[in-house]
């Protein structure tokens, strides 16, 4: 799943300001190797941004700007979970300290490993984005892809993503303008894009997030594992801007606040 609401929200903090404001739904499908996917929908107004993914509504992710406060909201449960900065700063703590815990054992069976196995192993771990205390993260740099494309009618241009040598993924850029994005979002969407980057750094993940990515708004991504095939693929199948209903952006009434759970080493 990490992969998956990244797209939507990486390019958005680029769009340009200056049009008629209206509330904006992206669709996008999210697909895996032998699986047929599945549809996320992203709406934004000023201010807030709803996502969710797939037709049964399990959960539901609400960003209030106003706050800088996540919503995790259950519609079956009719309950929901609060991630304002406090609860966030916790949990990323519980979520650092069990890395380091994790990594001292693993410090302690590294030493047990020839030199070749201990060798691959970091290197695996660098790879997957989680490097070992001390080593420097490898940096993704960016270069001209394939040409261009066309997506849902959108022309895009192909940036390749690299590290190192390994291409890890492909992104098609299209221009902000061409997405018919409201005025006023845009304040929105980069609040909420740098308090994820922050949590992105701060649990040390591999994300696009953590990136500099050139300029645009990713409207198709392919992600490559290591041997080339890949792994996961997003592609916007719809834009649209209407007026939504307020309600859309808030956690229902009735509904009951769920205590965050406690990270523990098992």
């Amino acid at each position: 799943m990490r992969a998956r609401f990244e797209i939507c929200v990486a390019g958005l903090a680029a769009l340009l300001a200056g049009m008629a404001h209206a509330d904006t739904s992206l669709s996008f499908r999210n697909t895996e190797p032998g699986e047929a996917g599945e549809l996320q929908t992203v709406t934004i107004t000023t201010g807030k941004v709803r996502m969710e993914t797939g037709a049964d509504e399990e959960t539901f992710l609400l960003y209030h700007e106003d706050g800088n406060t996540f919503f995790a909201v259950q519609p079956k449960q009719k309950s929901y979970m609060e991630l304002d900065p406090d609860t966030t700063s916790q949990m990323m703590d519980q979520a650092s300290q069990m890395r380091q815990q994790v990594m001292e054992q693993l410090k302690e069976r590294l030493a047990e490993m020839s030199e070749e196995q201990r060798n691959q192993m970091m290197e695996m771990m660098n790879r997957a984005g989680t490097p070992m205390p001390g080593v420097p993260r490898e940096e993704v740099t960016y270069r001209e892809g394939a040409g261009t494309a066309t997506v849902s009618g959108l022309s895009c241009r192909w940036m390749d993503a690299y590290k190192g040598d390994r291409k890890v993924r492909e992104l098609c850029l299209a221009q902000p303008s061409d997405l018919g994005m409201a005025s006023g979002d845009q304040a929105t969407m980069m609040a909420m894009q740098k308090s994820m980057k922050a949590m992105a750094e701060r649990m040390g993940t591999d994300s696009m997030f953590v990136d500099d990515m050139p300029d645009g708004f990713p409207i198709h991504v392919r992600h490559f594992d290591d041997d080339g095939t890949v792994s996961s693929e997003q592609q916007l199948e719809a834009v649209s801007s209407n007026t939504v209903d307020a309600g859309v952006f808030e956690v229902p009434a009735g509904f009951t606040r769920q205590e965050l759970p406690t990270l523990q080493m098992r």
